[in-house]
């Protein structure tokens, strides 16, 4: 009995975190080894499926291949008391803050852990990615918001996605608030240039639009493992405030032209991300029977 209502409590939060991938998504690629660190969690062939892999070409599309990105010594641990296992992967979305409108590429965002009794999300590795882990992405436009400057090294500009705390779950009303910041990678803007911050996030809150969709079982379609996916699980988050930018260009002598390229800081009205998911789960003791 104590396993079919775990299960059924766990699965509700899997899909709750459906909207986190979301909205983390669609920010961000890379990031620096600070707290908040997008990470990479790439197996050898991509996959998202190994802590160890490193062979995976940079901006490889995350892909579900197996449980090993869940730390299955803590199910049923005293103190963690985890109780399921899970992995969200973005198939597609956008994000609208500002001025700018990104689409959010298949595969380029993972969120990869496990949720306990106590609704606890526990994430994947304690690497201080908070088991969120991103490609990078493009800005449309780059520095000018003009097409030619996309590809353009000095005027091109990648957004990195970076959680800077561990996910708020309700898997009741399948919502998740996930605080994030947004790293911009360009040559003049440095190695420190941010939207948000651990103090001043910001913070997407998620819920499922309609329902999940129908689930099915992961072997169904994918790899030969315990659990099940609902493969097109949509989600949104509206009017979230995102704050100005920090620490870019020498002594942030260039805030002012990343706030003025963006819009920001922006108060919430307009700003919207919404995101289409699958999201892969399994109860603890599935994994552990022999």
């Amino acid at each position: 009995m104590r396993k079919n209502t775990t299960r059924s409590a766990m699965l509700a939060a899997v899909a709750a975190l459906a909207l986190v991938g979301g909205g983390v998504a669609n920010a961000a690629g890379s990031a620096d080894s600070s707290t908040g660190s997008s990470g990479s969690l790439s197996g050898s062939e991509g996959s998202s499926g190994s802590t160890t892999g490193s062979s995976a070409e940079p901006g490889t599309p995350y892909k579900f291949e197996n449980w090993d990105t869940c730390q299955l010594d803590k199910v049923y641990d005293p103190v963690t008391d985890l109780g399921t296992c899970m992995t969200v992967i973005i198939r597609d979305g956008n994000m609208r803050i500002g001025n700018l409108d990104v689409a959010i590429p298949d595969g380029s965002l993972m969120i990869a852990g496990g949720v306990t009794g106590e609704q606890v999300f526990v994430p994947a590795a304690d690497d201080g990615t908070f088991g969120v882990y991103a490609n990078p992405i493009t800005v449309p436009g780059g520095a000018f918001g003009a097409a030619s400057a996309e590809d353009f090294g000095p005027t091109a500009i990648q957004a990195t996605v970076e959680a800077v705390a561990l996910p708020d779950v309700d898997p009741y009303n399948l919502a998740v608030q996930l605080p994030v910041r947004l790293k911009l990678s360009n040559p003049l803007l440095g190695n420190n240039c941010y939207i948000g911050s651990a103090a001043t996030p910001i913070n997407l809150s998620l819920a499922l639009v309609d329902s999940a969709g129908p689930a099915e079982w992961i072997s169904t379609n994918g790899p030969d493992v315990p659990g099940g996916v609902w493969p097109q699980a949509p989600h949104t988050a509206t009017d979230f405030a995102v704050p100005g930018a920090t620490g870019c260009g020498p002594l942030g002598s260039l805030n002012w032209a990343v706030n003025l390229r963006a819009g920001l800081p922006s108060a919430g009205a307009g700003n919207s991300l919404s995101t289409t998911s699958a999201v892969y789960n399994a109860a603890g003791w599935e994994l552990l029977e022999p």
